[in-house]
């Protein structure tokens, strides 16, 4: 039987192993890999796993009729240097220059568990904090395309926006990010439509679009229009091999790229609009 200062290292490694991993792993595939690195019985390998489940670091998920395991979003997880996104009811002692925002747990895209959601939430950091955009507070805005959740939308408010517009075709996303508008005290700030970008004339300091990359070829022209000069743009949605193609796309005239991360296969871009 392996030691209790073995046990917090295993478990570490076996976190390290699903945080690693570009595609979902079966349980099963997670005792293979991690009996290949440590001399454990199965029996042992599960119930280190369903330790880790408990203690609600990992999830069992469902798809296509497959069990998979994951880390676990149902309770508070600190997504960049600022930012944190917990469900509502979960205690979380942040310190002085936490964001934390509440995100209910439904049916809308956007709950931190895609590393896209991750990689744009890092992106609106980025943006914020290492340009001058929020030179004119008062002034500022953000349009989040594709809102889902409204965690992107909300992430922006809680970081120094003054007022945000998301769109969505899906009523249910509508309605979700309204009600985590409301939980994180935002409903006066963010202002959730269904309606395309061909009907909003309005210019952005801060947009954001966490869709597939065929979209974010399409609406290039929308976008340059609709970005304030010296505004920011952060993309997320993309593959990892598709991000070359997007870049180039942006940065032909208008827009120069910022910043590039990848995850897991993913990859999330800030373009920075010149101010001419």
């Amino acid at each position: 039987m392996y030691l209790q200062a073995d046990e917090k290292a295993i478990k570490k490694e076996l976190l390290d192993i699903i945080e690693n991993s570009r595609r979902k792993i079966t349980p099963g595939e997670l005792e293979k890999a991690l009996s290949g690195k440590c001399f454990l019985e199965k029996k042992e390998i599960r119930s280190l796993i369903r330790g880790l489940v408990t203690e609600n670091f990992l999830t069992y998920t469902c798809h296509y009729g497959r069990t998979f395991i994951e880390k676990s979003f149902n309770k508070p997880v600190r997504i960049s240097n600022h930012v944190i996104l917990k469900p509502p009811g979960f205690y979380y002692k942040s310190k002085a220059d936490d964001v934390v925002i509440e995100i209910g747990q439904g049916v809308s895209f956007g709950n931190g568990q895609h590393p896209t959601t991750r990689l744009a939430i890092r992106g609106i950091e980025y943006a914020l904090n290492k340009t001058n955009l929020l030179k004119a507070k008062d002034k500022t805005s953000v349009l989040d395309i594709g809102t889902g959740s409204g965690v992107l939308g909300i992430t922006a408010l809680l970081l120094g926006i003054k007022n945000a517009v998301g769109v969505d075709i899906d009523p249910c996303s509508i309605k979700e990010a309204g009600d985590n508008a409301k939980i994180n005290k935002l409903e006066d700030k963010f202002v959730v439509k269904n309606m395309s970008l061909e009907d909003l004339n309005t210019k952005f300091t801060l947009i954001t679009a966490n869709l597939r990359y065929p979209t974010l070829m399409n609406i290039y022209h929308r976008l340059v229009k609709m970005t304030e000069p010296g505004g920011s743009v952060v993309l997320s949605g993309i593959k990892s091999d598709e991000a070359i193609s997007v870049v180039d796309l942006y940065t032909e005239k208008y827009f120069e790229c910022k910043r590039k991360e990848f995850e897991k296969g993913w990859a999330g871009l800030v373009f920075s609009k010149s101010s001419k």
